[in-house]
């Protein structure tokens, strides 16, 4: 078997072919240049008051030799034209990071409405004419807390979102790259605009299909410990029909003694937010991150979102275990009825005067198991009534089902003690918009009814067309009606 790891440019120095033994035979290495590298980057942008002019703010960590320049690039990706937005050049001499920022005038702004990505080219050059050099894609957008909602480019979300496990039918967590790019289309067909990476950093391929098509990303770290919850819970007899909200409040400040508030537990968190940073700070459709999912809450998450805000000021933090957002963005809640939504829309994080500073988000809601999902159309209704309520991700993707053949030739997709295994949640990963197959539940298709972005109505005797999108109009479409007269039958 023969593997080759190759970066983008011809540029790097072969290193002498490896034999090795076992599966890896034959693998050819082709390094980074030895004394004039790029080690790291981070392109991040931000616009101006009027969200109409932007600034490419490129940090870049290099190894480089005496004479080296650094010259970085914004010009359109190929299709779009071959113009040139902006360009900057500065000496690199030495080991280090260099930053430079490039404004950009006017330039297309990215949103899940409207992806439209410029490329990035970062160069270095040694004085022998040695060079490195790396392409990014692009899209100009700001991230920010505003009058107490979460924006881009100065105007209020609305988050239509699912919940993505990894799956396929047949290969389980191994997922190929067409199947993750027809999951992500049909969410946009679907007129789902938004994505949580339940509960752990995606392939960072899918990343790249949601800076492509355009979807709100919350990217969240690979931190669960939900177990923990079971071992408080259940000797003190807490019945599950207990209202998540309260159940927590008796459970989660035991259970996060054991890693979430522990001390020793303090550089493993930090880690697991720095590895999920480190890798997809550069993706565009990425504006919140998470610091995991029911892990409780302590002072390792405090240590996390410290971490991010350090290193990546431009965008917001969720994590839901911190019920009075000490240290997130927004309010997060779990699979509350819409009565007490709205009066946790209310309540929560509000002052005397009925003002707040944080948003109100469900990062589960709408659990789709058997006759699921229900009350879309409550909910629906109760994020464009309350504009402090913006949306959520519904619980959650995909059926989990594995094909499987049973000893008659019969084949059908196996759950739960489908394999004689003990002890088993049976069908509790049966719970998705997508059958295991990933083709649509009629759960998926109401979905797309009730978000769809143009709302029609007969008020008197006048059709009113409502816009729901938050960033584009209704120029791009047309509309055709009849008016019949029905006679005495």
């Amino acid at each position: 078997m023969a593997i080759r790891f190759e970066m983008p440019t011809p540029t790097y120095e072969r290193m002498t072919n490896k034999q090795t033994t076992g599966i890896f035979r034959d693998v050819h290495l082709i390094s980074f240049p030895a004394e004039t590298r790029i080690e790291d980057f981070f392109l991040s942008t931000d616009l101006d008051g009027e969200y109409k002019n932007a600034v490419l703010k490129a940090k870049i960590d290099i190894k480089a030799a005496p004479g080296a320049k650094i010259k970085v690039t914004v010009s359109e990706l190929p299709g779009n034209g071959s113009a040139e937005l902006a360009t900057k050049e500065a000496s690199a001499d030495g080991d280090g990071p260099v930053e430079l920022d490039l404004p950009v005038v006017s330039p297309k702004k990215w949103t899940a409405e409207t992806p439209y990505l410029y490329n990035v080219e970062i160069l270095l050059t040694a004085s022998d004419h040695k060079t490195h050099t790396v392409h990014q894609r692009v899209g100009f957008r700001k991230v920010e807390l505003k009058n107490g909602l979460i924006c881009v480019n100065g105007t209020a979300l609305r988050l239509r979102g699912v919940n993505r496990h990894d799956h396929h039918p047949r290969f389980g967590r191994a997922v190929p790259l067409d199947f993750i790019r027809k999951d992500l289309t049909l969410m946009k067909q679907h007129n789902i605009n938004a994505l949580r990476c339940s509960h752990y950093p995606s392939h960072p391929k899918v990343l790249d299909i949601a800076d492509e098509l355009g979807l709100w990303v919350m990217d969240e770290a690979d931190l669960e410990c939900h177990g923990f919850y079971d071992a408080v819970a259940r000797p003190l007899d807490i019945p599950e029909e207990m209202w998540y909200e309260d159940r927590k409040k008796l459970t989660f400040p035991q259970a996060a003694e054991f890693t979430s508030n522990n001390p020793s537990w303090k550089e493993a968190y930090v880690d697991r937010m720095e590895q999920m940073m480190q890798r997809d700070k550069n993706h565009t459709s990425v504006v919140v991150w998470s610091l995991g999912n029911e892990a409780f809450y302590g002072r390792n998450h405090k240590a996390m979102y410290e971490y991010a805000k350090k290193v990546d000021p431009g965008r917001l933090v969720h994590y839901e275990g911190d019920a009075h957002a000490e240290t997130a963005d927004m309010f997060s809640f779990m699979y509350p009825d819409v009565a007490r939504l709205i009066e946790l829309s209310k309540t929560e994080g509000v002052d005397a005067d009925g003002g707040y500073d944080k948003p109100v988000v469900l990062c589960e809601y709408a659990h789709a198991m058997g006759n699921g999902p229900g009350l879309l159309e409550d909910y629906e209704e109760a994020f464009r009534s309350h504009a402090r309520l913006q949306g959520g991700f519904i619980w959650e993707w995909a059926n989990h089902g594995l094909y499987k053949k049973d000893a008659d030739g019969k084949s059908y997709y196996a759950y739960g003690g489908d394999w004689g295994d003990y002890p088993n949640d049976g069908t509790f990963v049966m719970d998705g918009l997508l059958f295991s197959t990933h083709k649509p539940t009629p759960g998926l298709v109401e979905l797309k009814k009730v978000i769809q972005p143009i709302l029609l109505s007969v008020k008197g005797d006048k059709l009113a067309v409502s816009n729901l999108h938050n960033f584009v109009g209704l120029e791009h479409l047309s509309a055709t009606w009849k008016v019949e007269e029905l006679g005495e039958r």
